[in-house]
C-alpha cells in the first residue's frame, strides 16, 4: 500500500469515526415498529408497556395503519387513549453532555380539542408543544418536525405527556430520536479528515503528466 492510499484511509476513518459518534439514535424503537399498531391501532393503559415504552397517566393508542405514517415511516402514538396519557423511556446518556431530541408532531384529526398539547421532558428539557389540527387528515397528517437540544442529567427519562383534558383525540408523535451533539474535538477530527482527503486530491492534481512523443 502506498503512502497516499494509507493517508487516504486514515483520513476517511477519521471522518467515519467522528460522524458515527453522534449519528446513533439512543432511543429504542423510536419509530414505534416493535410491536406495531397493526392495521389500525392498539390501546395501552397506565402501568402497561409496549416494547421499551412505558405508559403513564390515562392511556395511549399505538397507531399502525389507521392514518399516515410519520415522515420517515414507522408507526405513531396518539397520547390520548381512552383518556389523556403519555409514554416514557429511560435513556443511557452521559451526564453533562449535550444531545439533540427530534420527533414528528401531529394531532388526531377525529375530534376536539383542535389544539393538541404535549409536554416533553428529558435531562434539562421541559418544554410544552402545541399542534393545531387545521386541515390535517388520516391521509395527510401534516407532521411537523420538532428538534431541540438539551443537557443530560444524572438520570434521563424521556417523557411525552398529553396536556389534554378528558379527550380521546390527542397529540400524535413519531420518529423519535436522541443523538449526541458533536463536541469540538469531534468536529476537529472530521475537519482533519476532510483536510487530509483534500490535500491528497491536491497532490494528485500537482503530479506531472508524462508526455509521449
Amino acid at each position: 500500500m502506498t503512502k497516499a492510499y494509507l493517508f487516504a484511509g486514515i483520513a476517511a476513518s477519521a471522518i467515519l469515526a467522528a460522524s458515527s459518534a453522534f449519528a446513533t439514535n439512543l432511543v429504542s424503537d423510536g419509530d414505534f415498529n416493535n410491536p406495531s399498531g397493526g392495521g389500525s391501532f392498539a390501546t395501552f393503559f397506565n402501568g402497561q408497556s409496549f416494547g421499551p415504552w412505558n405508559v403513564v397517566a390515562g392511556g395511549v393508542d399505538l397507531v399502525g395503519g389507521y392514518w399516515q405514517s410519520p415522515t420517515f415511516g414507522g408507526g405513531s402514538v396518539d397520547l390520548d387513549g381512552d383518556a389523556p396519557g403519555g409514554v416514557t423511556q429511560t435513556l443511557s446518556l452521559t451526564s453533562g453532555k449535550t444531545y439533540r431530541l427530534s420527533f414528528d408532531l401531529s394531532g388526531n384529526p377525529d375530534g376536539f380539542p383542535t389544539s393538541k398539547s404535549v409536554t416533553v421532558s428529558v435531562g434539562s428539557l421541559d418544554q410544552t408543544y402545541t399542534y393545531d389540527i387545521g386541515s390535517n387528515s388520516h391521509a395527510d397528517m401534516m407532521y411537523q418536525l420538532i428538534s431541540t437540544v438539551f443537557v443530560a442529567g444524572s438520570t434521563n427519562t424521556l417523557s411525552f405527556l398529553s396536556n389534554d383534558v378528558g379527550s380521546p383525540y390527542g397529540p400524535v408523535i413519531g420518529g423519535v430520536s436522541v443523538t449526541a451533539v458533536p463536541e469540538p474535538s469531534a468536529w476537529a477530527m472530521m475537519l482533519a479528515g476532510f483536510a487530509g482527503l483534500g490535500f491528497l486530491g491536491f497532490r494528485r492534481l500537482r503530479q506531472p503528466v508524462a508526455l509521449s512523443l
